[in-house]
């Protein structure tokens, strides 16, 4: 069995205009995704320390930017274009055709912009780099925000989310940070109910009782996890780019998505019983 961690993201830029005749890529884009490849193979290689998720993530988007935009020495050649796409390929892992069915494939969506579309775009983003037509897992972690309109935002994203069940991308679907009153109020008004519920331990060291109550009761498995809610900010992507793309313009750049998907490999047991 093992598990890869990979990064996804997509992030817009407001600032530019159809009018634009830049030269630039970056300047000329108005989409730029980015695909860092297998995170933890790149840890195993370069690092004695474990990053932060924040830190990790920010690392990656450098990295890829560093090992695509041609100001960096590189070899690669980048075309304008209107949604450009960013790679690292000293890290991508295509999975082979004949590896899907021993795979069990969960991907992490941070909604960074509260736009439930874009679930599906990016869930589409992470099937097209993989090569893949379903994930086994979705799961969806939003932002802080108000408490009065948080459950009226999450239901709007578990629509989306239960469409993308129904067409048969997804197999199950799971949330992160639900206490337990929420996640009541989403089951009881769901067609499709969760199946997981991620908690960050850092907020609680210890798994409220009446969520594990009410989690047992229903069926619902409850996983920890150590990502924060703000897991990427404008002003932190506006650093890495200055740094990565010294010789481009960068203002006016947001983060929309990011991505994680994990892919569990089994190996089937070949002995006699």
């Amino acid at each position: 069995m093992a598990n890869e961690f990979i990064t996804n993201g997509r992030i817009s830029n407001e600032n530019l205009t159809e009018r634009s005749t830049s030269g630039q890529a970056l300047k000329f884009a108005k989409k730029l995704y980015i695909h860092g490849g297998n995170i933890s193979n790149w840890n195993r290689t370069k690092r004695k320390t474990t990053p932060s998720p924040s830190d990790e993530l920010l690392e990656s988007i450098g990295t890829t930017l560093a090992s695509v935009f041609p100001d960096n020495n590189n070899q690669q050649e980048l075309i304008p274009k209107r949604a450009l796409r960013c790679i690292n390929k000293s890290f991508v892992e295509k999975i082979e055709r004949g590896e899907r069915e021993h795979l069990k494939i969960s991907v992490k969506i941070f909604a960074i912009e509260l736009k439930p579309f874009l679930v599906k775009d990016a869930l589409f983003r992470a099937m097209c780099e993989l090569g893949v037509d379903s994930v086994e897992t979705l799961f969806l972690a939003l932002p802080e925000m108000p408490s009065e309109e948080s459950l009226q935002i999450l239901k709007a994203f578990w629509e989306e989310m239960e469409f993308l069940f129904d067409s048969g991308y997804v197999s199950d679907l799971g949330l992160c940070d639900l206490d337990k009153s929420t996640l009541e109020r989403l089951y009881d008004w769901s067609r499709i109910k969760p199946g997981i519920n991620q908690v960050n331990l850092a907020s609680c060291c210890v798994m409220p009782e009446d969520l594990v109550e009410f989690s047992e009761k229903h069926d619902i498995q409850l996983l920890t996890h150590a990502d924060p809610k703000d897991i990427l900010n404008k002003e932190s992507l506006e650093q890495v780019l200055t740094e990565s793309c010294a010789s481009s313009q960068v203002q006016g750049w947001k983060p929309v998505w990011a991505l994680r998907y994990s892919v569990l490999r089994f190996i089937p047991d070949m002995r006699q019983h």
